[in-house]
């Protein structure tokens, strides 16, 4: 038992590094820095906050995870991912380039990425 909460730790912290280097090849203006770990800006807090109304914006799903903590997959122009709201914001735990809304299979493709991954995260 405590392997495996020590295995989902590691498989955390290294979506956490996934994430903080795309940002950094893809842009970081979705993002903010605060401890340590990478936050959603404002609008994009606020998307997901109005689970997705906002323009550009698309919540795929909304979940706790293993630990009870709300998140929501979605995808953006600028950022797509996986969210916590934990310590005071949506904490972004998996990350991955934005995607066009308009272009079905690269939404699709990365839909199947993020689904998985929260998929992950429940267990």
């Amino acid at each position: 038992m405590k392997s495996l909460k020590r295995f989902r730790w590691t498989i955390a912290a290294l979506g956490a590094i996934a994430a903080a280097a795309a940002i950094r090849q893809f842009g970081g203006g979705e993002t903010v820095e605060r401890d340590g770990l990478t936050f959603l800006s404002r609008d994009l807090a606020e998307g997901l906050e109005q689970a997705g109304q906002e323009p550009g914006i698309r919540v795929l799903t909304a979940f706790e995870d293993s630990d009870g903590v709300p998140c929501r997959g979605f995808l953006a122009s600028g950022l797509s991912g996986v969210a916590c709201k934990e310590r005071g914001g949506w904490h972004l735990r998996v990350g991955r380039p934005g995607v066009s809304l308009d272009d079905p299979a690269e939404v699709a493709a990365t839909e199947r990425a993020l689904t998985s991954a929260a998929e992950r995260m429940t267990h």
